[in-house]
Formats: C-alpha cells, sequence, structure tokens
C-alpha cells in the first residue's frame, strides 16, 4: 500500500478555519462599531433640537445694546446704563461666565 502525502491544502485546514473564524469576529465587531456610531449620532441629533429657555436678569435702569453668538453656543451680550457698559459673556447653557464693566476714566 502506497501512502500519499496530504495536500497543501489538507495541511493547512485548521489555519485556515481559524482564520476564517477570526475574520467573521472581526466583521461582526465593525458591524457593531457602526451601529453603535449611527444609533449615537441619531440621539446627539434629537438632543440638540431641544429647546432651552435661560432667564437673565439685568441690573435695573440697563438696557442690552448688542448681543452676539459666538462658537460652541457661547453668547456676548452688551448692557448699556446711563454711567458705563458691560459686557457679559455666556455659555451655551445661558450662565453667565464672565462680566467686564467699561467706564470713562475720571
Amino acid at each position: 500500500m502506497a501512502t500519499e502525502a496530504p495536500s497543501a491544502l489538507v495541511r493547512n485546514l485548521a489555519l485556515i478555519k481559524a482564520m476564517a473564524i477570526i475574520m467573521a469576529v472581526l466583521i461582526v465587531a465593525a458591524l457593531v462599531v457602526i451601529v453603535v456610531t449611527i444609533y449615537s449620532r441619531l440621539t446627539a441629533a434629537n438632543s440638540v433640537k431641544a429647546i432651552q429657555q435661560t432667564e437673565l436678569a439685568i441690573p435695573a435702569n440697563s438696557r442690552i445694546t448688542g448681543a452676539s453668538l459666538g462658537e460652541k453656543g457661547k453668547m456676548l451680550v452688551i448692557i448699556e446704563d446711563q454711567t458705563s457698559q458691560q459686557l457679559w459673556q455666556l455659555d451655551a447653557a445661558g450662565k453667565i461666565q464672565r462680566k467686564t464693566r467699561i467706564f470713562p476714566a475720571q
């Protein structure tokens, strides 16, 4: 009886099976990452659309003469009274971050 040597395919069959399993796991992991990314972006888009309401109390006998929006929802408000002006810097939530008073030198 003559026995033939197994072919290269038969000798490396275990390696091929292992590589197929590893590739399947990587494909499933990539699909999970894609689904989680899409879900997180959709929920973030919905939360941004919510209306925010904030009250800002300015000093008596003052009026707002200007306002401008900055990056990431920050805001700059110019408040003027009889003797001076104030610059108020607000964050995206409407909280005062900094107040600067401008008045003439005497």
